[in-house]
């Protein structure tokens, strides 16, 4: 289970991954959709192509003003429930020993909730699979009900998108939930940076890891989508934390080497100070490219085939408790 890149193997881990059935895509899209509609023009054309359908028909119904309709258009052709056998044909087709199920949480429309789907799912091959919940921290009570509910289920770590409810994650009523999880074993994988929604772009800056990290500091935190183009502020805070890790997920390692891209203080320091704590993640539908061709993308950044192994592996195994060597 490896992926060529420059010349040589490697392995992957990539921990965040969307793998969703077609009414858990239906329950993300409508929630993503009603508070950032903004995504579904910008990401339309690489989720179009993983999803396989004309863009240009998906647009149309954008521009109609038919937003269900461009929804019920992009999953359409997705599985029932997901089909396990393929998904790990498509890991180890890009070298993916093992992947991160996140859950966006939220009921689906028969009735069901995506926490629990998504546990069934990483619960079939819990060697290759684990799941991350997706929780609301709106109502605290009832995130930490949840968190306990989706500990019981199997999932390994949660998952809070503070754009999406609207929500400040440096609250001090979401203390609780953040210290049963770390009780729990279960680390934060908290979206940082840039986003689309209504809300403030600052909702999603790096200085909410600064404070849940000070608060909390044997809670272990993944920085999702590193905070660009906070970069260099997120770099700073990884340092002042050393259970804070960044996840490039939903960028395309292609852009990082490029002057003027913002992502010049992640190369530098992630090849030193920082290399132990950068992980590769794909969000999956973000990109049109395949797994295994941005785990390439990353080893054609020049960093070195130790720091290479250290951001497509290393880091998450040891974050995940894997072993540094899969078994044959």
């Amino acid at each position: 289970m490896t992926v060529s890149t420059d010349g040589r193997t490697r392995r992957v881990i990539d921990v965040c991954a969307l793998v969703l059935d077609r009414e858990c895509w239906r329950t993300y899209f409508r929630a993503l959709s009603a508070v950032a509609p903004a995504y579904l023009r910008a990401f339309g054309r690489h989720a179009t192509a993983v999803f396989g359908l004309e863009h240009a028909d998906f647009r149309a119904r954008l521009d109609a003003g038919d937003q269900e309709g461009a929804i019920d258009l992009l999953i359409a052709g997705r599985p029932d429930r997901t089909d396990v056998p393929a998904l790990l044909r498509d890991m180890d087709r890009d070298g993916v020993t093992h992947q991160v199920l996140m859950s966006c949480g939220g009921t689906t429309d028969d009735g069901d909730d995506v926490n629990s789907r998504v546990a069934a799912v990483a619960a079939k091959v819990p060697d290759r699979l684990q799941a991350w919940a997706g929780l609301d921290l709106t109502d605290p009570e009832r995130a930490l009900a949840e968190l306990e509910r989706c500990h019981a289920l199997g999932m390994r770590g949660f998952a809070v998108t503070p754009f999406w409810q609207g929500i400040d994650p440096r609250d001090a009523s979401y203390d609780p939930v953040y210290r049963r999880a770390q009780e729990l074993g279960m680390p934060l994988w908290l979206h940082t940076g840039h986003h689309f929604s209504r809300y403030a772009a600052e909702l999603c800056h790096p200085r909410n890891v600064d404070w849940i990290a000070r608060r909390h500091p044997g809670l272990r935190i993944v920085a999702g989508h590193a905070a660009w183009p906070w970069v260099l502020e997120m770099i700073s805070i990884a340092q002042r934390h050393r259970h804070v890790h960044l996840d490039i997920s939903s960028h395309r390692p292609l852009w990082m080497g490029r002057p003027g891209s913002g992502w010049e203080p992640l190369v530098l320091y992630g090849g030193s100070i920082l290399r132990d704590r950068v992980l590769f993640g794909s969000a999956t539908w973000v990109n049109a490219d395949p797994v295994g061709t941005l785990a390439g993308q990353v080893a054609a950044l020049g960093l070195g085939d130790d720091v290479t192994d250290a951001w497509l592996h290393g880091n998450a195994a040891r974050l995940l408790g894997l072993p540094a060597q899969p078994s044959p």
